[in-house]
């Protein structure tokens, strides 16, 4: 037979695209923060190459999927002190309801753990 039917393949591909599109979107978690907003003149960081801190209204610090009190943030950098780079910069993106203490007590627990630059991320005014 010379002829292949190519018709139950296509039903296939279609279906599983049509799945990947629907459950694509439930997959990423989005945290809802508020950010302040500002004017930059200068370059904008890139965040691929470092380490993003977000702190949302509740007090909790994301990075890279995983939530931290300050405390639990402080152990692991001292315990798991090989799996921290030091060498990144540290981007801290946080929702305006936080109180500035938190900022400083995050800013001040990466300086103090080796980090050499620690920088606030806002969102850009229009």
């Amino acid at each position: 037979m010379s002829e292949i039917n190519i018709t139950p393949f296509v039903d296939v591909l279609l279906v599983l695209l049509i799945s990947f599109l629907i459950s694509a979107p439930l997959l990423t978690q989005a945290i809802q923060i508020q950010l302040p907003k500002g004017k930059l003149k200068e370059r904008v960081p890139v965040y691929k190459e470092s380490i993003l801190a977000v702190v949302n209204k509740k007090k909790q610090i994301v990075i890279s999927d995983q939530i931290y009190s300050l405390k639990s943030l402080a152990k692991s950098l001292t315990k798991n002190a090989n799996e921290w780079k030091r060498n990144q910069p540290v981007y801290v993106q946080m929702d305006e309801q936080v109180p500035y203490g938190i900022l400083m007590d995050l800013m001040l627990l990466f300086k103090n753990a080796g980090f050499p630059q620690v920088g606030l991320v806002f969102k850009k005014e229009s």
